[in-house]
């Protein structure tokens, strides 16, 4: 009867556990695009505040004389 009632406890906790772990992996993921984004938006600002001072072209020139990967 210990056997069956081990097993039962078993599941029962491993099925608890799995919203818990969706959780955390949810929280994983939106923590990684949240930071993705960020950096997006934060180089996004940073090319806008290039183009307002030295202009757009002067900024489209530099940015493609740069070396690509690939």
């Amino acid at each position: 009867m210990a056997e069956k009632f081990g097993v039962q406890v078993t599941q029962k906790a491993a099925a608890q556990a799995v919203p818990a772990i969706g959780a955390a992996g949810g929280a994983i993921i939106n923590t990684l695009f949240i930071d993705h984004f960020q950096d997006m938006a934060r180089g996004h600002f940073i090319v806008r505040k290039l183009e307002r001072v030295y202009g757009y072209e002067v900024v489209k020139d530099a940015y493609d004389a740069l070396p690509k990967n690939g």
